[in-house]
């Protein structure tokens, strides 16, 4: 029995150095791998950054920022204006009746864009004659349409919804303008007092660094 184990424990302690100095090989040439996840060690703080350089950095986002809310109040500003409009004008409907009537004279200039005209119409109660805003082309003999109210008085139409909603367009952008403006306003004043102060922060270091830079040049 000695004997038939004898070769093979030779054979095994041949192989078994060099198996395991082909491991160590190994295990030099590649390279180790860290159990640590790329990315997961902790970022240093640069020592040369600056606050103001963190306030640079975000600037241009709170400015984008603060446009998305200026947009958004704008158009909710327009969408009241025009929702307020429309029920004015639906109030001012339920006063007011129209009525087919005859220019009997030629319209003639009362105000900037606004042209009168004596106009003449025959109803349930009776014949009427009055002066009404007409448009300026209005000949006479003209048949018009006219609003007037429960006292027969002509009044100005309701405002049609495209008015209204071209007024409210108009208030919306008017009024994102001016934001968008002071918004470009403030950012620049910003950058421009940051960089100020970065300068002046450099020239006071540079101050104190300059006699022991030429101290230093001077001896090297």
């Amino acid at each position: 029995m000695a004997t038939f184990c004898s070769p093979l424990a030779r054979e095994a302690s041949a192989v078994w150095p060099v198996s395991l100095s082909w491991r160590r090989r190994e295990a030099v040439a590649t390279p180790s791998i860290s159990s640590r996840p790329p990315g997961s060690e902790p970022r240093r703080r640069n020592p040369l950054r600056r606050r103001s350089d963190s306030v640079r950095d975000w600037l241009p986002a709170l400015l984008a920022v603060s446009v998305v809310v200026a947009a958004t109040l704008c158009a909710l500003l327009g969408l009241h204006l025009y929702a307020a409009d429309r029920a004015s004008a639906l109030r001012q409907a339920q006063t007011l009746h129209r009525v087919s009537v005859v220019a009997a004279t030629q319209p003639f200039p009362a105000g900037i864009g606004v042209s009168l005209a004596t106009v003449d119409w025959t109803d349930a109660a009776g014949a009427h004659a009055v002066q009404a805003a007409v448009p300026a082309t209005t000949n006479a003999g003209d048949h018009l349409v006219v609003w007037v109210d429960r006292n027969d008085v002509p009044q100005g139409a309701p405002t049609p919804a495209a008015q209204s909603a071209g007024t409210a367009v108009t208030y919306a952008v008017s009024a994102f303008a001016g934001a968008a403006t002071l918004l470009a306003c403030g950012y620049i004043g910003t950058r421009y007092a940051l960089n100020k102060r970065v300068e002046r922060s450099w020239e006071e270091e540079w101050a104190l660094v300059e006699p022991e830079w030429n101290r230093w040049n001077r001896h090297g």
